[in-house]
């Protein structure tokens, strides 16, 4: 028996997921494709594309308008300035592209949950 089902082995479900597990979560991610995070590594064009590196919630948000008013209250919450370092102490490296784009060093996320 588990204590937290996660329906979707996406980058929402799998953040879900890892941050309930170190808290001592049993927790069980379910996930109709194959393979894990499977939309995430196509948005980046084959790579892990983990944030960007916009680190001011007013400018962040000014890249998507139609959710404006849910992002900014999200964002105020946890954004990339809190992602990055929250990357750290699971050994998982991050770049930083030219154009901003945030990418595992190794273009390989271990999926431990």
């Amino acid at each position: 028996m588990f204590d937290l089902i996660v329906i979707g082995g996406g980058a929402s479900g799998l953040f879900s997921a890892v941050n309930a597990a170190a808290k001592g979560v049993d927790v069980l991610v379910l996930e109709k494709s194959a393979k894990l995070l499977a939309k995430v590594k196509i948005s980046g064009g084959g790579r892990y594309n983990v944030t960007h590196h916009c680190l001011e919630v007013p400018n962040l948000i000014k890249n998507y308008p139609r959710g404006f008013n849910t992002l900014k209250t999200v964002f105020k919450q946890f954004q990339p300035k809190d992602t990055i370092p929250w990357f750290e102490p699971k050994s998982v490296s991050l770049m930083t592209e030219a154009d901003g784009k945030v990418f595992d060093a190794t273009n390989n996320i271990p999926i431990e949950v």
